[in-house]
Parts: C-alpha cells; sequence; structure tokens
C-alpha cells in the first residue's frame, strides 16, 4: 500500500534548499509543550504546577483542557520582556472573544497568548485547550468553563483546515461562556481572510528577552562577589555591564535569534555566572562563527589530534562528518545512521539497510565531529527525537554544508558511490532525511546533470508517496540552478507528456513544492496533462500547483484555465478543478481591500471574467467531493460581505450566475439558508437576497 500522503510546505522547502546551496539561513527553535503535570510554553522554562482536566466529547474526537495554576502564570510573567503587540492583543480581547495571533515558532507567541489571557481574565483563570479536531470544540459539551481565557495552538496543518465558518462558531461558543480564546499559529498565508480576527505577533526584542532571562534566573544570587554583603545591586552591573555589553553576545543579539534561542542562552550563563574571559570563552563556544578552517580540514581530520587507539577510524569521522552537512537538522542518532551506510555500504538481503559498525551508535558526538566542525554546529536538545539531540549548524555557517560537500565530491568519494548513497537515504529513511537527502541529490546535479536525473528518474518510479515527493524536491533543487534548467526543463516535458503515472505524479509534486514560481506557463501546461491520470484522484499535487502559479502573480492565467478544465471531457480534470477552486476562494485581497475576497477582488479589477469564476464555483458546488467545502467557503464570503454593500453586489452577481438555469443548484442553496447559513448568521441583512435567488431562475 502507498504510504499517507506529505504535504511540506513549498516555502519550507526553499528555505531549506537555499540554504544547502550557499546563502546562509538560521535557526528555529519552536514552542515546547508537554501536556500533563509539566511545562507548557516556549522553550522549557515553565515550572510549577498544572492542574488539567480531560473531557471526551462525542464520537472520534477527543478535547483537553488544561488550566494553568495562579502561581505557574506569576512566575510565568515575572521573567516574560512585553512584546509591541501586547497593546493591540488585549484591545482585541477586550471587544473580542476569539483573536488569531500569528507568528513564527520560537518567538514566545505562545507566552504572549497566555499571559493576555491572564491580563483579560485574572491569573487563576488561564487555560489551555488542545483538540484533535476542531470541530469537536462545537459540539454540545467542550471542557471550556464561564469566565477563562484560553490558548489553542495550531499546527501549520490545524491552520489550513481551518475554514471562516468554523472561525465564527468558535467565535460564537466562547462568547456564550463569557470566556475568550487564542488561536496561536502561523497564519501568514490567510492573514487577508481573517481579517478583523487577527493580531500579529511582534516579539520582543532579543536583548530585552536576555535581559527579563537574566534578572528572574539570577535574581536572589550574588554575582558581584560583595564584600559587605550582598543588597542586589550587582545583578544589574553583571546583566548590563558584563554580558549585555559584551561585543560576541551583542552581536548576536543584534541578529535577531528567536526568543527560544535566548532563553536557552540566558539559561547557560546563569547555571554558573562568567566573568571576563570565562565568559568569552563560554560564548566562543556557545554563539556561531565565522568558520576559520576549510572544509578540507574538517574531512581529512588533520587537526583531530586522535590517537591511533580511538575506537572510530579516520573514515567513519568523516563519513559522519558529511552526513552532517547532508543532514542538518536531524538528529544525532540518523545522522549517525547514515554515516554507517556511507561506511559500509549495503548489505545483501537487506533491502539496502546498512550494518552499522559495534560502537559507532553512540559515541562521543565530539569525537566523531572534530574540532574545526564542533565550532561550526549546535547540538539541540529534543525530546521528541530519538537520542534527544539534534545537529544543526549555527548561523553564518550553512556555507561549510556546501563546502563539505563539494570536497566530498572532488576528494574522496566517487559520484556514483555518493548518488548510490543519498538515494538509499531517501528509500530508507525518516521524511527529514528523505527532503534532506534529495536536497543533497538537487545539488549533486551541478556536477553531473545527467546522472543525477537518472537518480531521480528511479526514485520517481516508486510506489510509495514520500520517495516521490522526495525526488521531486530533488527537481526543484537542480532547477534553482540557472546552469542546470534547461536540462530539467527537457526531462519534465518529456516526463509529463508521456512517462508513466509515478513520474507524471513526481513532476506534479515539484511545481507543488515551488517550481511554478519559476516556469508558471510550463506548469499550467503540464498540470493539465498530469491532471487527467487516473491516479491524481488520490493526491493533491496538482492543485497546490495550480495555487503555487496562482500565489507567484498570475492570477490572470489560474482561472481562465481553470475554466476551460470544467469543459474537459475527463471527471479527473473536473475534480482538479473544484478542488483548486476552494482552496483559491479561501484567499483573501490584501489591505485596505481586506474584506473582499481575492477572486471577487481579481473580478472588480478586471483581471478575470465573473464568467470564469462562476463556471469553477458551479463545478465545485456540484462535485460531491468537493461540494461540502465550497459551500461553506461560500457561506463565508456571505458572512464577510454583510455591511459592505459593494462586496455584497458583487457577491449576489455571482451566485445569480451560478443558479442561473440550475435547479439542483438553487435547491440546494435554498437547503444551505434554512438549514446552515441563517443558523448561523441570524443578523446577516444579505441572506435576504440571496433567497430571493431560490425563487426564481434569473437568466
Amino acid at each position: 500500500m502507498d504510504e499517507p500522503e506529505e504535504t511540506p510546505d513549498p516555502a519550507d522547502v526553499l528555505a531549506r534548499l537555499t540554504a544547502l546551496l550557499g546563502v546562509p539561513s538560521s535557526i528555529g527553535v519552536g514552542d515546547v509543550r508537554v501536556r500533563g503535570q509539566n511545562a507548557t510554553g516556549p522553550g522549557a522554562t515553565a515550572i510549577g504546577t498544572v492542574n488539567i482536566t480531560t473531557a471526551t466529547v462525542g464520537t472520534g474526537g477527543r478535547t483537553w483542557s488544561e488550566t494553568l495554576s495562579g502561581t505557574w502564570v506569576r512566575q510565568l510573567a515575572d521573567g516574560y520582556a512585553p512584546a509591541p503587540s501586547d497593546q493591540r492583543l488585549d484591545r482585541q480581547l477586550k471587544v473580542r472573544h476569539l483573536v488569531c495571533l500569528t507568528g513564527a515558532d520560537g518567538t514566545g507567541r505562545h507566552t504572549a497568548a497566555c499571559l493576555a489571557s491572564a491580563r483579560r481574565h485574572g491569573y487563576d483563570r488561564v487555560g489551555v485547550l488542545d483538540t484533535e479536531h476542531l470541530s469537536d470544540l462545537l459540539r454540545a459539551d467542550p471542557p471550556v468553563r464561564r469566565g477563562h481565557g484560553y490558548t489553542l495552538a495550531l499546527g501549520d496543518e490545524a491552520v489550513r483546515d481551518l475554514d471562516g465558518m468554523t472561525l465564527v462558531g468558535l467565535a460564537a461558543r466562547m462568547e456564550s461562556t463569557g470566556s475568550t480564546l487564542v488561536l496561536v499559529g502561523d497564519f501568514d498565508r490567510r492573514d487577508q481572510e481573517f481579517a478583523g480576527h487577527l493580531v500579529p505577533h511582534r516579539p520582543a526584542a532579543a536583548v530585552e528577552v536576555l535581559r527579563a532571562q537574566l534578572r528572574r534566573l539570577l535574581r536572589g544570587q550574588c554575582v558581584g562577589w560583595c564584600a559587605d554583603g550582598c543588597t542586589g545591586d550587582c545583578l544589574d552591573v553583571y546583566v548590563e555591564e558584563e554580558c549585555v555589553s559584551h561585543p560576541l553576545l551583542a552581536a548576536h543579539l543584534a541578529a535577531g535569534p528567536r526568543a527560544g534561542e535566548v532563553v536557552r542562552l540566558a539559561e547557560l550563563i546563569a547555571q554558573a555566572p562568567p566573568r571576563g574571559v570565562d565568559l568569552t570563552e563560554r560564548l566562543e563556544r556557545m554563539l556561531p562563527r565565522q568558520l576559520r578552517d576549510r572544509a578540507r580540514r574538517v574531512l581529512s581530520g588533520e587537526d583531530d589530534g586522535v590517537d591511533g587507539s580511538s575506537r572510530w577510524d579516520v573514515d567513519q569521522r568523516r563519513a559522519f562528518r558529511l552526513s552532517c552537512a547532508v543532514l542538518a537538522g536531524q538528529s544525532v542518532v540518523e545522522v549517525q545512521a547514515a554515516a554507517g551506510r556511507l561506511v559500509v555500504g549495503p548489505t545483501p538481503g537487506t533491502d539496502g539497510a546498512a550494518t552499522v559498525p559495534v560502537g559507532f551508535l553512540g559515541g562521543v558526538v565530539d569525537l566523531l565531529l572534530g574540532q574545526v566542525l564542533r565550532q561550526a554546529v549546535v547540538l539541540v536538545d529534543d525530546d521528541r527525537l530519538g537520542g534527544g539531540r539534534r545537529i544543526e549548524f549555527s548561523p553564518g555557517n550553512d556555507q561549510l554544508r556546501t563546502s563539505l560537500l563539494e570536497v566530498a565530491w572532488s576528494d574522496w568519494w566517487l559520484p556514483e558511490q555518493l548518488l548510490g548513497w543519498l538515494a538509499e537515504l531517501v528509500r530508507t529513511g525518516r521524511p527529514g532525511v528523505r527532503e534532506a537527502a534529495a536536497g543533497a541529490v538537487g545539488w549533486s546535479a551541478r556536477h553531473g546533470v545527467g546522472v543525477a536525473l537518472e537518480t531521480v528518474d528511479q526514485l520517481a518510479r516508486e510506489r510509495r508517496a514520500g520517495v516521490r515527493q522526495a525526488a521531486a524536491i530533488a527537481l526543484v533543487a537542480m532547477a534553482m540552478q540557472p546552469e542546470l534548467r534547461q536540462r530539467v526543463r527537457t526531462e519534465l516535458d518529456r516526463w509529463a507528456s508521456a512517462g508513466p503515472a509515478h513520474l507524471r505524479d513526481t513532476v506534479a509534486r515539484a511545481y507543488a513544492l515551488g517550481l511554478a514560481r519559476l516556469w508558471p506557463d510550463t506548469a499550467l501546461l503540464h498540470l493539465r496533462q498530469i491532471a487527467q491520470a487516473r491516479m491524481q484522484r488520490w493526491h493533491h499535487s496538482v492543485v497546490r500547483g495550480l495555487v503555487e502559479v496562482h500565489t507567484a502573480g498570475h492570477q490572470a492565467t489560474v482561472l481562465p484555465a481553470l475554466a476551460q478544465w470544467t469543459r474537459s471531457e475527463e471527471p479527473e480534470v473536473w475534480l482538479h478543478a473544484g478542488r483548486a477552486l476552494r482552496l483559491l476562494a479561501d484567499r483573501w485581497a490584501p489591505a485596505p481591500r481586506e474584506h473582499w475576497p481575492e477572486l471577487l477582488d481579481l473580478v472588480r479589477v478586471g483581471t478575470v471574467s465573473v464568467t470564469d469564476l462562476a463556471s469553477c464555483w458551479v463545478n465545485a458546488l456540484s462535485l460531491p467531493t468537493t461540494a461540502y467545502r465550497s459551500w461553506r467557503t461560500l457561506g463565508f464570503w456571505l458572512n464577510r460581505a454583510d455591511g459592505h454593500p459593494e462586496v455584497a453586489a458583487h457577491c449576489l452577481e455571482l451566485l445569480g450566475l451560478v443558479v442561473a438555469g440550475r435547479a439542483p443548484l438553487r435547491h440546494r442553496l435554498d437547503h444551505q439558508l434554512c438549514h446552515v447559513w441563517g443558523p448561523l448568521m441570524p443578523r446577516n441583512t444579505l441572506l435576504a437576497d440571496v433567497r430571493r435567488l431560490t425563487l426564481e431562475d434569473r437568466r
């Protein structure tokens, strides 16, 4: 059986590939939340007891409610550096019962939401919600206490699945209980759709976070060797004159590290507060530094100072260091396993899996890294990973990854051996390992595009969706290198027009992962050829590719193309047109026209025709697989249009064209008015005008 569909964000894929190809990137430290009697919040700084109430609601879904102790919330506030967006968040919570706080992981957004709830309701009335399905919170008995403020963290998938009607229902539910709810997540891609409910999180400056954390962690300690008894005055002197003004630390903070990284830095300093030279030496180990040695010295091991009795020979250490360059961001265990495969090679009868030498796993990581590479990477504790640690390259050291690959390719291994190793990682590794190895395959094409494309061809024929997804990432990496684009485009033309089903699926995935931004016109042609394949009914890569073309600024070509798709003879093509329309309908125009659906605003300015838009809506509202979500999205359009006469007029015009001469759609529209929109939006004055469309057939 095929494995579940994987959908990495195109922006994330492009960012990782950009770092691999030589452009610096930064470390990202996400929120750490533990359900139970433990920490809940950014980093691992939360202390105290968490009181938990767990409730099961209905069938098929579970919702958890955690009421935080007032003591814990007060202690959290004690080390908090106020964010510039806090005042706006406070104002929104006074007038609304539901607010979406948007920001990147590791910026302190979860802490800001909890403390905003504390300021609104009190330190003893702060809670955290968690749910498998957001719809569970709309049932009869959600575990929400009256007069409390709740925070609900949403992952990327939950943010994508959140629709406007669910947002309206959640707001009404919180209003009925006199409570508030802050949805925390990355809503950047849906900022226009949720305008009015959305508050962008603006984190405090890194230097302010460090000041607040150091003062909290060191309060009550003497850090100045006070002779006549410490009165606490030495703390401010130490923080301001010893730490904040230190050149290395000041440069690091000026680069804008995330809040989670600053919190960990403060904890390391506070463990044994250093001064002078000791502080400098510790900062040199913790903060990113420019590399002083070339990658050749890293792989040769000439500066390791390891004697002959070492349990790891030079080949094992070299393989480990190359694996760090390829798999940056993965766990230490994954890096060690990959190095073992490179040293030993595939063993017959093990489906390509390598036998790792005894004693290689669980070794001393510092010895395996060596002195030079150890200065360029950081080991991040992460309980979510096997082994508990992952390897990241420090900011400013991404170029070292490329240099390590260059030296390995030219001096140490044959291209066939390296490509075979990377392909094996794609086939046998976890999703993160697959994506990283696929990026390295794409990078390798600069040294031999023919053999790299042959490797991708073999991966693209695999039955497993995850392997094909990785092959698509390799294609994107190749296309990001200008000298390879013509060769890659020629290969994609051949695959999309006459290739086997799995090859065509890989092409669609490549466009969905960012390639559509480079070749929008070719993407529309190839995606139309791929959409008619029956295999694509169970995948959404074609639709994601169409959305990528749209977001790249080619709105004038996507919607007319979809209108043509609705007139195709292949039902599979109708399906993809309906899916694409539903996703595009969730997008909203930029300010100051954020109350306009983006597609409707494009009609207003003449970029697309209302006839094409109506044809796409008819298709989406009629197909069984897209009708439910499409009707809900249309209802949210009407909710946002109420009170905006110009938007309402365009909505009514569009609906008139949609139902004209189509009795089944008029009957379904009447059903929505009576049983869905009416009960959810009783004060919407636009629904009366919509109801007239169900009474007569306007031609």
